[in-house]
């Protein structure tokens, strides 16, 4: 395959995915799903972007054939570069990902030291690169909406509470200490709308029917849109210090909803601040707490910088400042 700049992506549905997607169509790049087999001798082009996600490529997250493709690409592609959705994983010692942390790692590591330029979505992810030595061209970007990115998010707001996302991230979202969503939209008079893949049958579904939740299903990406635009907020349980890498929070900051996450702790990391950007969990939904309407329009501000076209921007800026370099060294 020729072309003049190609994706690659692992394998499988996702983020990841619909990321990698929405960057490369202002570059007219394919999407391939690279695997250990696939023939790098068909490739050949302008620049390779590999979108890096350890579990994406191998179930254990230690995808050590990719260090070895990467140095590959580069003979056969003027410029590489690679988006580091994720790094590596921690966990507590009885987890496998304990055991493996360090050659995750080290993939990681090897992978920054093979490409001329990298993005990645976290500050804490960019430190940690730039303390391996790689101060290659970079830049730091939280991802951007997959489901649009309204001019304006001043409309009216109906008193229901959205909740969107693949069924494991919205699951986590009900399951919030024992279904907190549940109580919160009863005190507050807030209508829940669940967005996304069926959950399948069983005691979450009923809950769900019970409280007369407003099941969609899974809807397209401009219905998707016109739902979040009409919403006053939107939940997803995720870390405060990776939120920044959700492409359901950059859809309910790009909309302009008030978001209420829900973490184990609330501390500022990559730019965001409790009750401030987001409602810090559900027992912040109250008026003397915070301002609903005025935490969606700081996170539409917040979201701003790294929208789609700034993302577009980083990527043809480090691809020139790549080739400058080269030109100078020659």
């Amino acid at each position: 395959m020729n072309a003049t700049s190609i994706s690659l992506i692992p394998p499988g549905t996702g983020g990841v995915r619909d990321y990698a997607s929405v960057l490369g169509k202002p570059f007219r790049s394919p999407l391939l799903e690279f695997t250990r087999d696939t023939d790098t001798s068909k490739l050949s082009g302008d620049f390779a972007l590999l979108h890096f996600s350890g579990y994406g490529f191998q179930t254990r997250g230690v995808p050590a054939w990719l260090v070895g493709q990467v140095r590959t690409l580069r003979s056969r592609f003027e410029t590489v570069g690679i988006v580091f959705h994720e790094l590596f994983a921690t966990g507590p010692i009885w987890g496998s990902a304990f055991w493996l942390n360090g050659l995750q790692k080290r993939i990681a590591r090897e992978l920054a030291r093979s490409c001329d330029f990298w993005l990645t979505n976290r500050d804490e992810s960019a430190r940690w690169l730039l303390e391996q030595g790689q101060s290659a061209p970079h830049r730091v970007l939280p991802v951007f909406s997959n489901v649009g990115e309204p001019d304006s998010v001043d409309g009216p707001r109906a008193p229901r509470i959205v909740v969107f996302g693949s069924a494991a991230v919205r699951r986590n979202v009900y399951e919030w200490a024992d279904g907190e969503i549940f109580r919160a939209a009863r005190r507050i008079g807030l209508e829940i709308h669940d967005i996304g893949p069926s959950l399948g049958e069983g005691p979450l579904a009923q809950r769900l029917a019970d409280e007369k939740a407003v099941s969609h299903g899974k809807l397209p990406v401009e219905a998707v849109s016109r739902a979040l635009s009409g919403a006053a907020y939107g939940a997803l349980a995720y870390p405060t210090d990776y939120v920044s890498k959700s492409s359901v929070f950059a859809a309910y900051t790009a909309h302009g909803l008030c978001p209420v996450l829900l973490a184990p702790d609330y501390a500022s990391h990559d730019g965001l601040r409790p009750n401030v950007h987001y409602a810090a969990g559900f027992e912040s939904l109250a008026p003397s707490c915070i301002d609903a309407r005025g935490v969606g329009r700081a996170a539409r501000l917040w979201y701003e910088p790294h929208c789609i076209e700034a993302h577009v921007g980083a990527l043809r800026t480090l691809v020139a400042d790549t080739r400058r370099a080269e030109m100078a060294s020659s």
